[in-house]
């Protein structure tokens, strides 16, 4: 009975595993059914589609007759040749780049069907065409690399060997340039990339013991000196060059500098463009030399990282068929929202509330406490007394009681000058409050007079000149530059200075102001000086080194920390570095010769800057009838104000006439200050007739010669 049992069970144990094993196939062979009705999703030429409806049909009947675990194995290699055939096969796949390389006797050779590069061989000459248009830029010369004691062109390398690179996105090529007769250890390499219209070039470099300086490569375009090619150039708020324009122009600094507020340039042909976009600026700068009559030249310059190249190094260039300053400018802004932190104002203010306060309102400078010492380059030898000026905290407070009477309801107040010397002397060790303007209690109660009024007062602050005279001063602390020196002048008020290290600014910015904060000083704004116009700096100080890259971090850090206290933020000029971390500046006009107080303009001013920034940063203006700094003679400054819809200046005493003058250019500004400045044109042949237009539509419209103006608003 029992042998009957184990049999029973025998059986009925091999009747469920039988049906397992059928469940299992059957599920299995789903899962395949499910993968097969995918392949019809291949797409293949007409001419294959007979054939591939004959390779699945097959695969699938096999596929449907599966009957043991055996056959799924040769099913599922069938399954993946058919896919494979079919991938293969597919109309639209995967590509490498269309761009093409190839290497003759005389040149490296990159094209595409719009664009071919040509690199020679002999000189290292760049040529580039672009839909009919050459660029040619000039040969390699001995300006090439330029150590600490001697320089040499990169043609002189006795080895000079090139790979060809393909990616996905660009074809290009390796230059390998090594053995240089005074130089045996140095090796450069210089990449070529070209996707579409874009060339892009690398630069990277083997360690030559901290003796580098700068590498001036890729070279300048040669222009002809034709009214009908011009250089577009950041230099402050932007210069239309003429190639032929008969003055004179020569400039050499870093980027985000006076030179260079953003890290690109541009130039045209006819209605051809080029733009040159440093795509890493932190070590890069600019050479212009444009002589009487032009043509112009604008070298691009490497600088070295602590001596070395020290990281990838990349520049690209755009080639256009069509191209203006506005279309330059509005790629980079471009390029800006792909690459950078472009921050709007509305977003600004979700961060800092109270920024929105200041949207539509004029700027008032005031400055408390002026002491020239001896030493000091404004000094004043003839009238003595003049090297100290004083106006204390109550007389500005009651000043500001007598604007807000005429009718100026709200303002934004800059006050100079209440550290603990007065301006621009001692710092950074500037607190307390200078006790001659009326100390800490002085400035609690002007800061609390402002905030009753409902005007925003903000700080001048410096944390760059370490002057000899603060408490702190240790030459330790001080910049230490390639040469071994600490760099030190007399100009400022304060006399003998030095360059405060970066590596210690954020800790001072950080003791001063929660200083201020803890004894009851209420402001809503500090700027500190300098830090957006100044270009980074690096210090080869053995204990605290700092490269260009870091001095701007901690320029950020030092930002950030205000921000963290809820203030507006500001420094002196529009630069691209800082334009993501400060909500306003002192100016950001043109470049004017021989002096920026009330020169002549060079070439032609256009507002490069506000074309890529005018949403993201307030700007304000002089308001002046003729000239100012930065302001070109001839031109009156609130028409450039209106022009780029700017945050206007106040003077402290104005009348009542001069408030409601500024209350229409507030207005103005108001209305156009979150919104994009989309156009710039000038509307005759002296260009001194232009018209602006903001992203809603509102255009501006002036004439400098008749000193007119006109805005229209688009209709409600």
């Amino acid at each position: 009975m029992k042998r009957f049992y184990f049999i029973l069970i025998a059986f009925f144990t091999c009747i469920i595993t039988l049906s397992a094993f059928t469940q299992n196939i059957e599920i299995r062979k789903n899962k395949f059914l499910f993968f097969f009705n995918a392949l019809n999703n291949i797409p293949v030429d007409d001419t294959l589609k007979q054939e591939k409806t004959t390779k699945i049909e097959n695969l699938k009947n096999k596929i449907v007759n599966i009957t043991s675990e055996a056959e799924l194995e040769g099913v599922y290699k069938e399954f993946k040749e058919v896919r494979e055939w079919l991938l293969k096969n597919a109309i639209e796949k995967p590509t490498l780049s269309p761009d093409a390389f190839t290497e003759n006797t005389e040149a490296w050779i990159l094209e595409n069907q719009k664009t071919q590069v040509r690199l020679n061989k002999k000189d290292l000459q760049l040529i580039v065409e672009h839909q009919g248009q050459q660029w040619t830029f000039y040969p390699s010369d001995e300006d090439d690399i330029i150590l600490t004691t001697l320089k040499f062109s990169l043609t002189s390398a006795k080895q000079i060997t090139c790979e060809m690179i393909t990616t996905g996105y660009a074809k290009g090529f390796t230059l390998q340039f090594r053995d240089f007769p005074t130089a045996p250890n140095f090796t450069i390499f210089i990449t070529f990339y070209l996707s579409d219209n874009k060339l892009t070039i690398d630069m990277a470099s083997s360690n030559i013991g901290s003796q580098l300086k700068e590498v001036k490569f890729p070279k300048p375009v040669q222009l002809n000196p034709s009214p009908d090619e011009k250089s577009i150039l950041c230099v402050m708020q932007g210069m239309l060059l003429p190639a032929n324009y008969s003055g004179e122009f020569y400039g050499k600094e870093p980027a985000h500098s006076r030179m260079l507020y953003m890290p690109w340039w541009g130039h045209i042909k006819g209605n051809s463009g080029l733009l040159a976009i440093f795509a890493t600026s932190d070590d890069a700068g600019i050479e212009y030399q444009h002589p009487e009559g032009g043509p112009t030249k604008v070298q691009p310059i490497w600088y070295s990282s602590l001596g070395e190249l020290g990281y990838l190094r990349t520049i690209e260039y755009y080639f256009f068929s069509e191209a203006n300053h506005v279309s330059l400018a509005k790629k980079y802004r471009q390029w800006v929202k792909e690459y950078k932190p472009f921050v709007s104002l509305k977003e600004k203010i979700a961060r800092c509330p109270i920024l929105e306060r200041i949207i539509g309102v004029p700027v008032i400078h005031v400055g408390a406490l002026y002491h020239n010492e001896e030493n000091s380059y404004y000094f004043n030898k003839e009238l003595i007394e003049n090297n100290h000026q004083l106006v204390p905290y109550d007389t500005i407070a009651e000043q500001l009681r007598e604007l807000k009477k005429k009718g100026m309801e709200s303002a934004y107040v800059h006050l100079d000058g209440w550290g603990f010397l007065g301006y621009d002397s001692g710092h950074p060790d500037v607190v307390p409050p200078g006790y001659e303007a009326g100390g800490l209690e002085g400035l609690q109660h002007l800061s609390q007079i402002c905030k009753e009024m409902g005007y925003i007062l903000a700080l001048h602050d410096q944390y760059r000149d370490f002057y000899l005279n603060a408490v702190s001063f240790n030459p330790k602390l001080a910049i230490l530059n390639q040469a071994g020196k600490r760099e030190q002048h007399s100009v400022w008020c304060g006399g003998p200075q030095m360059i405060l290290s970066p590596r210690f600014i954020p800790s001072y910015v950080q003791r001063n102001h929660e200083w201020l904060i803890n004894n009851g000083i209420d402001i809503q704004g500090v700027y500190l000086d300098v830090f957006s116009v100044v270009p980074l700096e690096e210090s080869y100080e053995p204990f605290a080194t700092v490269t260009r890259s870091e001095c701007g971090q901690y320029r950020k850090e030092a930002f950030q920390f205000l921000k963290s206290r809820g203030y507006i933020t500001s420094s002196e000029e529009p630069t691209d570095y800082f334009v993501s971390v400060i909500d306003l500046v002192h100016h950001g006009p043109y470049w004017l010769k021989p002096s920026l107080d009330n020169g002549e303009s060079v070439g032609i001013p256009i507002p490069l800057f506000n074309l890529v920034y005018h949403d993201s940063l307030i700007i304000p203006w002089s308001i002046t009838e003729d000239g100012g700094w930065g302001i070109p003679k001839g031109d009156a400054g609130y028409l450039h104000c209106v022009l780029n819809a700017g945050m206007p200046y106040l003077n402290i005493n104005a009348n009542e006439e001069e408030i409601k003058k500024i209350k229409g250019f507030c207005e103005l500004a108001e209305h156009c200050q979150f919104l994009e400045l989309v156009n710039h044109e000038f509307l005759d042949e002296t260009f001194r007739k232009q018209k602006t237009t903001y992203s809603d539509g509102t255009t501006v419209i002036v004439d400098f010669d008749k000193k007119a103006y006109e805005i229209n608003y688009p209709e409600k």
